[in-house]
């Protein structure tokens, strides 16, 4: 009886090591994926920065401006080619029955 009791625990303590053995295994597979996760997040946010500054500085009103006058041929109106249409107009063509 003394002789399986003894068996029982030595074979338990052994199981219970290799269990062990296992879960710390696992758990450093685990950390591991987690660290080379975290660095490709911090990767990403580098990204993220480095295109908010390029957003921010292609859509500076100058350079906006100073690339469709280059590129496009475009310009800003002058005052007297600049007409309105808005909702006083529109009030106005109705009162004179003009629509």
């Amino acid at each position: 009886m003394r002789d399986s009791v003894m068996w029982f625990l030595i074979t338990s303590v052994v199981v219970s090591a290799l269990f062990v053995v296992n879960v710390r295994h696992e758990h450093r597979i685990a950390y591991v994926a987690f660290q080379t996760e975290q660095a490709r997040r911090d990767a990403l946010d580098d990204e993220w920065g480095q295109l908010l500054v390029e957003e921010s500085l292609w859509a500076f009103p100058h350079r906006i401006e100073r690339d469709a006058s280059r590129s496009l041929s475009m310009r800003a109106p002058n005052k007297d080619e600049i007409k309105f249409v808005g909702i006083n107009a529109r009030a106005s063509e109705v009162q004179d029955g003009t629509r």
